[in-house]
């Protein structure tokens, strides 16, 4: 590169300072480390020639250009210089660069510590981080007290623009310098501060939002994924072949049911820091749980991880926060973090109740997001499956005698305490999505003392389903021995016993009492002025014909019960109309869909929901 002008400050001068050979004082760990992300500059002698204070410096017009670049590549620039701050603040601004550079250090103290501060108040690697100065003594200070930095004299400026680990990522808007001024800003506020940091961050209206359009922003969650260290807890990286990556990325997302999957943005009143978080659970262990240093110490990580249940993370590494600390309350979920500061995003705040199986469950990854939500999900006790079917509302009737009580009481080990609590019995919901999938995961038995009619299963046993052969299995005919060898090992023999005695099998699916149990369930909310939404069943896509038929009796049943109570029922066909729509575990069964599907229907019913909802307030009133 040509230099075309020198400016000169200060004094007369018409040469460019000559740099010395010194490079990298340590070589041997170029290779291994990343790209840098933060220039460190010395002034005198390097960023200009002469020495400010003593008479007036040159100013290399390269330089000047190479900070531009730099922060065009977004690689940052800050100052380290023994100077006087407001002299130097005045040239830099009469170049236009001072707000190139950001948490700039110009004082007459040691260089050391204030290199240490830099780095620390913009939360990078020290790895990722040059330091330059023209004084060896300077240089070794600097690696005294941040030991992994990277050091140079000025004579690596010959070659920086083309040097690999200056290559930084296009950053043409300096996105990145614009977002470390925000951080520089806060910094400078708080300070000024005299109240605690919690006192500042309930102050700074610090948003958050979870999205799921995740191969939309695949690039930036990429580099989250492999460049995040200090916040990253599970260190799980990526190929860094993009298109790798994302084949990875969708393995991850298939390999299991159970899998969530989100990004995070943020923002607060000083401005927006964009995409900072992403994670990915399998049931209740994140695979991936990691941050952005640009929200370092502002509690995103804690808010998250108790926002999303508190799932196991098994922390790789040395971490720079700990999840458990105290609760943070000064988080506010909305809808999109990159929305205007004091913009309401959302007119009406719902608490919705979602209950059913996998459909709903999945589903209910996305709405809750935006909205409270609460989950009524089917689930394994001691091995028992625990199913939400309109028979345990209609049970609450029967619990209302006393033998009944006494009757479940006794097969504590089979039935949870909280067996039959439901939102719909509380009525502590605005609205209820309710989906049917579940009447073929069990039998049902009746207590020959009171005809009370409960339903049980199991997979350690066969149980009723209408697409396997063991559709009339009855388990009161199991022996005691038996279930032991099923790994039943928490029913006692005497709860067996009982179990056997008390009950006999009725069956499956009993059309009759299904009706009974749903009107039952409509009447009760229809009765509190409830919003009430049904997720029909896929009865036309997928391999197991009994599982179709048996799903489109449920579905015309139940349409017919929504007509009665004027309850919207939502035709899930229309989102499932090839193979490719469903879920590759099973064999393309018809039970699972993928998770595009699974979005289509959160959008639909959180836009319906929200039209709904208004239409029935203003009848309700």
């Amino acid at each position: 590169m040509n230099i075309k002008q020198n400016i000169v400050l200060g004094k007369e001068n018409n040469d460019v300072f000559p740099v010395s050979s010194v490079n990298f004082l340590h070589p041997s760990e170029q290779d291994y480390f990343s790209g840098i992300r933060l220039v460190i500059w010395d002034l005198d002698e390097t960023f200009w020639s002469g020495t400010l204070s003593e008479g007036g410096a040159l100013i290399n017009q390269e330089n000047v250009i190479i900070i531009q670049e730099l922060n065009r590549r977004g690689i940052l620039s800050s100052i380290c210089s023994k100077n006087n701050f407001d002299e130097v603040k005045q040239i830099l601004e009469a170049l236009g660069i001072w707000d190139q550079f950001v948490f700039p250090k110009i004082s007459w103290l040691e260089k050391g510590p204030q290199i240490a501060n830099i780095i620390e108040n913009i939360q990078l690697r020290p790895e990722t981080v040059l330091f330059i100065d023209d004084n060896p003594t300077n240089l070794n200070e600097a690696r005294y007290f941040v030991p992994n930095i990277n050091v140079a004299s000025p004579v690596i400026l010959k070659n920086v623009l083309s040097n690999p680990r200056f290559k930084g990522k296009p950053d043409p808007n300096c996105t990145r310098l614009k977002q470390y001024h925000i951080l520089e800003e806060k910094q400078t506020e708080q300070k000024q501060l005299e109240n605690s940091n919690e006192e500042f961050l309930r102050n700074s209206a610090i948003r958050i939002s979870f999205h799921s359009d995740i191969e939309e922003n695949f690039g930036r969650i990429h580099d989250l994924v492999n460049r995040t260290n200090q916040l990253n807890f599970t260190k799980v990286r990526w190929p860094e072949d993009i298109e790798e990556a994302r084949a990875v990325y969708r393995d991850e997302i298939y390999q299991d049911f159970g899998v969530d999957v989100g990004y995070i943005k943020v923002s607060d009143k000083y401005g927006n820091y964009g995409i900072c978080g992403f994670y990915l659970s399998v049931h209740s262990v994140f695979k991936h749980f990691l941050f952005s240093c640009r929200c370092m110490n502002m509690g995103i990580e804690q808010f998250v991880w108790s926002f999303l249940n508190k799932k196991e993370v098994y922390i790789s590494g040395s971490i720079a926060s700990e999840l458990s600390s105290p609760e943070v309350d000064w988080v506010t979920v909305v809808e999109d973090a990159d929305a205007p500061v004091g913009k309401k995003i959302k007119k009406e705040h719902l608490t919705i109740c979602l209950r059913g199986a996998c459909d709903l469950m999945q589903t209910a990854n996305f709405m809750k997001r935006t909205e409270t939500i609460k989950e009524e999900f089917n689930y394994a006790y001691n091995k028992w499956e625990i199913v939400t079917t309109p028979r345990i509302i209609h049970l609450h009737e029967d619990l209302k005698k006393k033998k009944n009580r006494n009757i479940v009481e006794k097969m504590k080990s089979m039935i949870p305490k909280n067996r039959f609590d439901s939102s719909i019995l509380r009525e502590d919901s605005d609205v209820y999505v309710i989906s049917f999938s579940q009447e073929s995961f069990h039998g049902l038995y009746k207590s020959r003392t009171t005809g009370m009619v409960i339903p049980m299963g199991t997979h350690q046993l066969p149980y009723f389903h209408p697409a396997g052969p063991a559709h009339k299995f009855d388990l009161t005919s199991i022996s005691y021995e038996e279930i032991r060898k099923r790994e039943l090992d928490a029913v006692t023999e005497e709860e067996w016993l009982f179990f056997q005695n008390e009950f006999e099998f009725l069956g499956g699916f009993n059309e009759a009492l299904f009706l009974k149990d749903v009107d039952y369930v409509f009447r009760r909310l229809m009765r509190a002025r409830k919003l009430v939404l049904v997720l029909g069943l896929n009865d036309r896509t997928g391999r197991s014909a009994p599982l179709m038929q048996f799903w489109g009796h449920i579905n015309t049943l139940v349409r017919g019960k929504c007509a009665e109570f004027d309850i919207k029922f939502l035709e899930v066909s229309q989102f499932i109309d090839t193979e490719s729509k469903l879920a590759k575990d099973g064999q393309y069964v018809g039970s699972h869909f993928n998770r595009l599907v699974y979005k289509e229907i959160s959008d639909y019913l959180l836009t319906n929901i929200k039209t709904l909802w208004r239409s029935h307030r203003n009848k309700a009133h």
